[in-house]
Protein backbone atom coordinates (compact mmCIF):
# COMPACT_ATOMS: atom_id res chain seq x y z
CA UNK A 1 0.00 0.00 0.00
CA UNK A 2 2.86 2.33 0.81
CA UNK A 3 4.48 1.96 -2.54
CA UNK A 4 1.17 2.52 -4.25
CA UNK A 5 0.66 5.78 -2.36
CA UNK A 6 4.08 7.01 -3.38
CA UNK A 7 3.44 6.29 -7.05
CA UNK A 8 0.03 7.94 -6.87
CA UNK A 9 1.68 11.02 -5.39
CA UNK A 10 4.08 11.28 -8.34
CA UNK A 11 1.38 10.70 -10.93
CA UNK A 12 -1.01 13.22 -9.37
CA UNK A 13 1.73 15.86 -9.29
CA UNK A 14 2.39 15.22 -12.97
CA UNK A 15 -1.34 15.37 -13.72
CA UNK A 16 -1.62 18.74 -11.99
CA UNK A 17 1.33 19.95 -14.02
CA UNK A 18 -0.29 18.68 -17.22
CA UNK A 19 -3.57 20.48 -16.53
CA UNK A 20 -1.76 23.72 -15.68
CA UNK A 21 0.35 23.31 -18.81
CA UNK A 22 -2.57 22.76 -21.20
CA UNK A 23 -4.55 25.62 -19.70
CA UNK A 24 -1.59 28.01 -19.72
CA UNK A 25 -0.29 27.22 -23.20
CA UNK A 26 -3.72 27.25 -24.85
CA UNK A 27 -4.93 30.51 -23.32
CA UNK A 28 -1.59 32.20 -24.03
CA UNK A 29 -1.65 31.04 -27.67
CA UNK A 30 -5.24 31.97 -28.55
CA UNK A 31 -6.05 34.97 -26.33
CA UNK A 32 -5.88 38.30 -28.09
CA UNK A 33 -2.85 40.47 -27.17
CA UNK A 34 -5.32 43.25 -26.36
CA UNK A 35 -6.23 41.43 -23.14
CA UNK A 36 -2.65 40.67 -22.09
CA UNK A 37 -2.37 43.72 -19.92
CA UNK A 38 0.77 43.60 -17.78
CA UNK A 39 -0.76 46.18 -15.45
CA UNK A 40 -3.77 44.00 -14.68
CA UNK A 41 -3.64 42.29 -11.27
CA UNK A 42 -5.73 39.40 -12.61
CA UNK A 43 -3.39 38.88 -15.57
CA UNK A 44 -0.33 39.02 -13.31
CA UNK A 45 -1.94 36.48 -10.98
CA UNK A 46 -2.65 34.14 -13.91
CA UNK A 47 0.88 34.61 -15.27
CA UNK A 48 2.45 33.70 -11.93
CA UNK A 49 0.44 30.51 -11.49
CA UNK A 50 1.08 29.59 -15.08
CA UNK A 51 4.76 29.76 -14.13
CA UNK A 52 4.21 26.88 -11.68
CA UNK A 53 3.72 24.39 -14.52
CA UNK A 54 7.43 23.74 -15.15
CA UNK A 55 8.35 23.49 -11.45
CA UNK A 56 5.68 20.81 -10.99
CA UNK A 57 7.09 18.80 -13.89
CA UNK A 58 10.73 19.33 -13.00
CA UNK A 59 10.29 18.48 -9.32
CA UNK A 60 8.33 15.29 -10.00
CA UNK A 61 10.77 14.30 -12.77
CA UNK A 62 13.77 14.52 -10.43
CA UNK A 63 11.93 12.63 -7.69
CA UNK A 64 10.75 9.83 -9.97
CA UNK A 65 14.12 9.52 -11.73
CA UNK A 66 16.07 8.86 -8.52
CA UNK A 67 13.48 6.44 -7.14
CA UNK A 68 13.56 4.46 -10.38
CA UNK A 69 17.33 4.59 -10.83
CA UNK A 70 19.09 4.35 -7.46
CA UNK A 71 18.77 1.15 -5.45
CA UNK A 72 19.42 0.91 -1.72
CA UNK A 73 20.93 -2.45 -0.84
CA UNK A 74 21.79 -2.74 2.82
CA UNK A 75 22.63 0.94 3.08
CA UNK A 76 24.79 0.89 -0.06
CA UNK A 77 23.45 2.91 -2.99
CA UNK A 78 23.95 1.45 -6.45
CA UNK A 79 22.91 2.08 -10.06
CA UNK A 80 22.81 -1.16 -12.04
CA UNK A 81 24.21 -1.33 -15.54
CA UNK A 82 20.77 -2.13 -16.97
CA UNK A 83 19.21 0.80 -15.13
CA UNK A 84 22.00 3.12 -16.28
CA UNK A 85 21.47 2.20 -19.95
CA UNK A 86 17.72 2.66 -19.62
CA UNK A 87 18.10 6.10 -18.03
CA UNK A 88 20.67 7.24 -20.59
CA UNK A 89 18.28 6.18 -23.35
CA UNK A 90 15.52 8.18 -21.68
CA UNK A 91 17.74 11.24 -21.35
CA UNK A 92 18.76 11.14 -25.03
CA UNK A 93 15.14 10.59 -26.10
CA UNK A 94 13.96 13.65 -24.18
CA UNK A 95 16.73 15.75 -25.74
CA UNK A 96 15.91 14.61 -29.29
CA UNK A 97 12.19 15.21 -28.82
CA UNK A 98 12.89 18.66 -27.41
CA UNK A 99 14.89 19.67 -30.46
CA UNK A 100 12.58 17.81 -32.83
CA UNK A 101 9.63 19.99 -31.83
CA UNK A 102 11.58 23.05 -33.05
CA UNK A 103 13.33 21.48 -36.02
CA UNK A 104 12.77 23.13 -39.42
CA UNK A 105 11.87 20.50 -42.04
CA UNK A 106 14.51 21.94 -44.37
CA UNK A 107 17.16 20.42 -42.13
CA UNK A 108 16.20 17.00 -43.51
CA UNK A 109 16.62 17.74 -47.20
CA UNK A 110 18.36 21.12 -47.59
CA UNK A 111 20.22 22.13 -44.41
CA UNK A 112 22.22 24.77 -46.27
CA UNK A 113 18.99 26.65 -47.02
CA UNK A 114 17.85 26.92 -43.39
CA UNK A 115 17.63 30.58 -42.39
CA UNK A 116 19.46 32.07 -39.42
CA UNK A 117 16.13 32.75 -37.75
CA UNK A 118 15.11 29.09 -38.14
CA UNK A 119 18.43 27.98 -36.63
CA UNK A 120 17.88 30.36 -33.72
CA UNK A 121 14.45 28.83 -33.04
CA UNK A 122 15.92 25.33 -33.31
CA UNK A 123 18.60 26.10 -30.70
CA UNK A 124 16.12 27.49 -28.16
CA UNK A 125 16.24 25.58 -24.86
CA UNK A 126 12.82 24.29 -23.87
CA UNK A 127 11.53 22.21 -20.96
CA UNK A 128 12.61 18.84 -22.36
CA UNK A 129 16.19 20.01 -22.99
CA UNK A 130 16.49 21.34 -19.43
CA UNK A 131 15.03 18.13 -18.01
CA UNK A 132 17.38 16.03 -20.12
CA UNK A 133 20.53 17.91 -19.09
CA UNK A 134 19.50 18.03 -15.43
CA UNK A 135 18.76 14.30 -15.35
CA UNK A 136 22.18 13.64 -16.83
CA UNK A 137 23.78 15.60 -13.96
CA UNK A 138 21.59 13.73 -11.46
CA UNK A 139 22.68 10.39 -12.96
CA UNK A 140 26.38 11.30 -12.91
CA UNK A 141 26.16 12.36 -9.26
CA UNK A 142 24.40 9.09 -8.43
CA UNK A 143 27.13 7.09 -10.20
CA UNK A 144 29.95 8.69 -8.22
CA UNK A 145 28.16 8.75 -4.84
CA UNK A 146 27.72 5.50 -2.97
CA UNK A 147 26.98 7.00 0.44
CA UNK A 148 23.37 7.92 1.16
CA UNK A 149 24.20 11.10 3.07
CA UNK A 150 26.71 12.24 0.44
CA UNK A 151 24.19 11.75 -2.37
CA UNK A 152 21.46 13.62 -0.50
CA UNK A 153 23.80 16.50 0.34
CA UNK A 154 25.06 16.65 -3.26
CA UNK A 155 21.56 17.17 -4.64
CA UNK A 156 20.69 19.77 -2.00
CA UNK A 157 23.91 21.68 -2.72
CA UNK A 158 23.25 21.45 -6.48
CA UNK A 159 19.75 22.89 -6.00
CA UNK A 160 21.02 25.78 -3.87
CA UNK A 161 23.83 26.56 -6.31
CA UNK A 162 21.44 26.52 -9.26
CA UNK A 163 19.26 29.13 -7.58
CA UNK A 164 22.21 31.26 -6.48
CA UNK A 165 24.04 31.17 -9.82
CA UNK A 166 21.04 32.26 -11.94
CA UNK A 167 21.28 36.03 -11.19
CA UNK A 168 25.00 35.87 -12.01
CA UNK A 169 24.79 33.96 -15.31
CA UNK A 170 21.76 35.74 -16.78
CA UNK A 171 23.37 39.19 -17.40
CA UNK A 172 26.54 37.71 -18.98
CA UNK A 173 26.63 38.18 -22.76
CA UNK A 174 27.28 34.53 -23.59
CA UNK A 175 26.35 35.06 -27.21
CA UNK A 176 29.57 36.98 -27.82
CA UNK A 177 31.87 34.03 -27.18
CA UNK A 178 29.74 30.86 -27.07
CA UNK A 179 28.21 28.69 -29.80
CA UNK A 180 24.52 29.49 -30.48
CA UNK A 181 23.59 25.89 -29.64
CA UNK A 182 24.93 26.24 -26.09
CA UNK A 183 24.31 29.74 -24.74
CA UNK A 184 20.46 29.43 -24.92
CA UNK A 185 20.81 27.14 -21.90
CA UNK A 186 22.24 30.07 -19.93
CA UNK A 187 20.23 33.14 -20.89
CA UNK A 188 16.68 34.08 -21.81
CA UNK A 189 17.94 36.59 -24.36
CA UNK A 190 18.33 33.72 -26.83
CA UNK A 191 14.58 33.21 -26.75
CA UNK A 192 14.67 30.25 -24.39
CA UNK A 193 11.63 29.61 -22.25
CA UNK A 194 13.76 27.94 -19.59
CA UNK A 195 17.43 28.02 -18.68
CA UNK A 196 19.54 25.50 -16.78
CA UNK A 197 19.96 28.02 -13.97
CA UNK A 198 17.65 28.23 -12.02
CA UNK A 199 15.19 25.61 -13.34
CA UNK A 200 17.50 22.65 -12.78
CA UNK A 201 17.12 23.45 -9.06
CA UNK A 202 13.60 21.99 -9.11
CA UNK A 203 14.90 18.70 -10.50
CA UNK A 204 17.75 18.59 -8.00
CA UNK A 205 15.28 19.26 -5.17
CA UNK A 206 13.08 16.43 -6.41
CA UNK A 207 16.17 14.20 -6.62
CA UNK A 208 17.00 15.00 -2.99
CA UNK A 209 13.55 13.87 -1.90
CA UNK A 210 14.01 10.78 -4.07
CA UNK A 211 17.15 9.90 -2.10
CA UNK A 212 15.25 10.42 1.14
CA UNK A 213 12.48 8.13 -0.14
CA UNK A 214 14.75 5.19 -1.01
CA UNK A 215 16.31 5.39 2.43
CA UNK A 216 12.99 5.08 4.29
CA UNK A 217 11.18 1.92 5.41
CA UNK A 218 8.23 1.14 3.15
CA UNK A 219 5.68 1.41 5.96
CA UNK A 220 6.65 5.01 6.84
CA UNK A 221 7.69 6.38 3.45
CA UNK A 222 4.52 8.28 2.50
CA UNK A 223 4.10 9.82 5.95
CA UNK A 224 7.73 10.96 6.26
CA UNK A 225 7.85 12.32 2.70
CA UNK A 226 4.61 14.23 3.18
CA UNK A 227 5.98 15.86 6.34
CA UNK A 228 9.24 16.56 4.55
CA UNK A 229 7.39 18.34 1.73
CA UNK A 230 5.54 20.48 4.28
CA UNK A 231 8.75 21.45 6.12
CA UNK A 232 10.56 22.23 2.87
CA UNK A 233 7.63 24.38 1.78
CA UNK A 234 7.71 26.40 5.00
CA UNK A 235 11.50 26.93 4.79
CA UNK A 236 11.30 27.97 1.12
CA UNK A 237 8.47 30.44 1.73
CA UNK A 238 10.27 32.05 4.68
CA UNK A 239 13.52 32.34 2.69
CA UNK A 240 11.59 33.78 -0.24
CA UNK A 241 10.30 36.64 1.91
CA UNK A 242 13.75 37.24 3.38
CA UNK A 243 15.49 37.33 0.00
CA UNK A 244 12.84 39.46 -1.64
CA UNK A 245 13.64 42.75 0.08
CA UNK A 246 17.37 42.40 -0.54
CA UNK A 247 17.03 41.40 -4.18
CA UNK A 248 14.42 43.95 -5.17
CA UNK A 249 16.96 46.69 -4.42
CA UNK A 250 20.35 45.22 -5.27
CA UNK A 251 19.76 42.53 -7.90
CA UNK A 252 16.49 42.98 -9.79
CA UNK A 253 17.62 46.01 -11.87
CA UNK A 254 20.11 43.74 -13.65
CA UNK A 255 18.18 40.52 -14.29
CA UNK A 256 14.75 39.23 -15.29
CA UNK A 257 12.96 39.34 -11.96
CA UNK A 258 10.34 36.66 -12.62
CA UNK A 259 12.84 34.13 -13.97
CA UNK A 260 16.24 34.49 -12.38
CA UNK A 261 15.85 35.79 -8.84
CA UNK A 262 16.01 33.17 -6.05
CA UNK A 263 13.15 34.80 -4.10
CA UNK A 264 10.64 34.11 -6.87
CA UNK A 265 11.87 30.56 -7.47
CA UNK A 266 11.88 29.82 -3.74
CA UNK A 267 8.28 30.98 -3.69
CA UNK A 268 7.48 28.67 -6.59
CA UNK A 269 9.19 25.74 -4.92
CA UNK A 270 7.37 26.49 -1.67
CA UNK A 271 4.02 26.28 -3.45
CA UNK A 272 4.99 23.08 -5.31
CA UNK A 273 6.17 21.42 -2.09
CA UNK A 274 3.00 22.56 -0.32
CA UNK A 275 0.83 20.97 -3.01
CA UNK A 276 2.97 17.80 -2.93
CA UNK A 277 2.44 17.62 0.82
CA UNK A 278 -1.30 18.05 0.38
CA UNK A 279 -1.47 15.32 -2.26
CA UNK A 280 0.60 13.02 -0.05
CA UNK A 281 -1.69 13.63 2.91
CA UNK A 282 -4.82 12.94 0.87
CA UNK A 283 -3.30 9.77 -0.61
CA UNK A 284 -2.67 8.41 2.90
CA UNK A 285 -6.34 8.84 3.82
CA UNK A 286 -7.35 6.07 1.40
CA UNK A 287 -8.91 8.71 -0.82
CA UNK A 288 -9.56 7.39 -4.30
CA UNK A 289 -8.41 9.75 -7.00
CA UNK A 290 -10.22 9.54 -10.34
CA UNK A 291 -8.37 6.91 -12.36
CA UNK A 292 -7.84 9.33 -15.22
CA UNK A 293 -5.54 11.53 -13.09
CA UNK A 294 -2.79 8.95 -12.44
CA UNK A 295 -3.13 7.86 -16.08
CA UNK A 296 -2.50 11.43 -17.25
CA UNK A 297 0.52 11.62 -14.97
CA UNK A 298 1.99 8.43 -16.43
CA UNK A 299 1.38 9.69 -19.98
CA UNK A 300 2.60 13.24 -19.32
CA UNK A 301 5.31 13.14 -22.00
CA UNK A 302 2.85 12.04 -24.69
CA UNK A 303 0.35 14.70 -23.61
CA UNK A 304 3.13 17.30 -23.62
CA UNK A 305 4.12 16.53 -27.22
CA UNK A 306 0.60 16.20 -28.65
CA UNK A 307 -0.84 19.28 -26.99
CA UNK A 308 2.11 21.43 -28.15
CA UNK A 309 1.48 20.28 -31.71
CA UNK A 310 -2.22 21.17 -31.37
CA UNK A 311 -1.67 24.55 -29.71
CA UNK A 312 1.52 25.90 -31.30
CA UNK A 313 1.92 23.68 -34.34
CA UNK A 314 5.06 21.81 -35.33
CA UNK A 315 7.27 21.25 -38.38
CA UNK A 316 4.54 18.97 -39.77
CA UNK A 317 1.28 20.71 -38.81
CA UNK A 318 -0.43 24.04 -38.20
CA UNK A 319 -1.61 24.78 -34.66
CA UNK A 320 -4.26 26.94 -33.03
CA UNK A 321 -1.80 29.81 -32.72
CA UNK A 322 -1.54 29.96 -36.52
CA UNK A 323 -5.25 29.32 -37.14
CA UNK A 324 -6.31 32.16 -34.78
CA UNK A 325 -3.59 34.79 -35.38
CA UNK A 326 -5.62 37.71 -34.03
CA UNK A 327 -6.63 35.96 -30.84
CA UNK A 328 -9.98 35.73 -29.06
CA UNK A 329 -11.72 37.01 -25.95
CA UNK A 330 -10.42 35.52 -22.65
CA UNK A 331 -13.68 33.64 -22.03
CA UNK A 332 -13.49 32.04 -25.46
CA UNK A 333 -9.82 31.21 -24.80
CA UNK A 334 -10.86 29.44 -21.58
CA UNK A 335 -13.43 27.38 -23.50
CA UNK A 336 -10.83 26.44 -26.11
CA UNK A 337 -8.43 25.42 -23.34
CA UNK A 338 -11.16 23.25 -21.81
CA UNK A 339 -11.73 21.63 -25.21
CA UNK A 340 -8.03 20.89 -25.68
CA UNK A 341 -7.84 19.49 -22.13
CA UNK A 342 -10.88 17.28 -22.78
CA UNK A 343 -9.27 16.05 -25.98
CA UNK A 344 -6.10 15.11 -24.11
CA UNK A 345 -8.12 13.35 -21.41
CA UNK A 346 -9.94 11.39 -24.11
CA UNK A 347 -6.63 10.47 -25.76
CA UNK A 348 -5.21 9.17 -22.47
CA UNK A 349 -8.42 7.26 -21.72
CA UNK A 350 -8.20 5.61 -25.14
CA UNK A 351 -4.54 4.72 -24.60
CA UNK A 352 -5.32 3.16 -21.22
CA UNK A 353 -8.24 1.19 -22.66
CA UNK A 354 -6.03 -0.11 -25.46
CA UNK A 355 -3.30 -1.16 -23.03
CA UNK A 356 -5.84 -2.95 -20.82
CA UNK A 357 -7.23 -4.79 -23.83
CA UNK A 358 -3.75 -5.87 -24.92
CA UNK A 359 -3.05 -7.19 -21.42
CA UNK A 360 -6.24 -9.29 -21.42
CA UNK A 361 -5.72 -10.89 -24.82
CA UNK A 362 -2.41 -12.64 -23.95
CA UNK A 363 -3.92 -13.82 -20.65
CA UNK A 364 -6.80 -15.55 -22.47
CA UNK A 365 -4.45 -17.11 -25.02
CA UNK A 366 -2.19 -18.53 -22.33
CA UNK A 367 -5.17 -19.92 -20.47
CA UNK A 368 -6.46 -21.64 -23.59
CA UNK A 369 -3.06 -23.16 -24.30
CA UNK A 370 -2.82 -24.41 -20.72
CA UNK A 371 -6.11 -26.25 -21.09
Amino acid sequence: MENKNRLVLLDILRALGVMLMIEGHTIDAVMSPVYKDGGSVLFQFWTFFRGLTAPFFFFSAGLAFVIATVKNGGGVLTVTGKSKKRRLKRIVTLLLIGYGLHMPLQMLYAPSEVSQEAWKIFYVADALQIISLSLLVILVIALVSRNHKALLNSYVIAAVLSLAIAPITEPIQWEKFMHPAIYPYLTYRAGSYFTFFPFSAFLFAGAAFGVAAIGLPAETRARVLTKGFAKASLVALVLSVGFYFVQIRYVSPYVDYWRALPAVNLLRFGIVAMVASGVGYVSMQSFRFPRILPAIGKSSLTVYIVHLMIVYGSPVNVGLAQLIPGGVHPLVAVLIAAAVMSLMFGMVYGMEAYRARKRRIPAVSVGEIAK
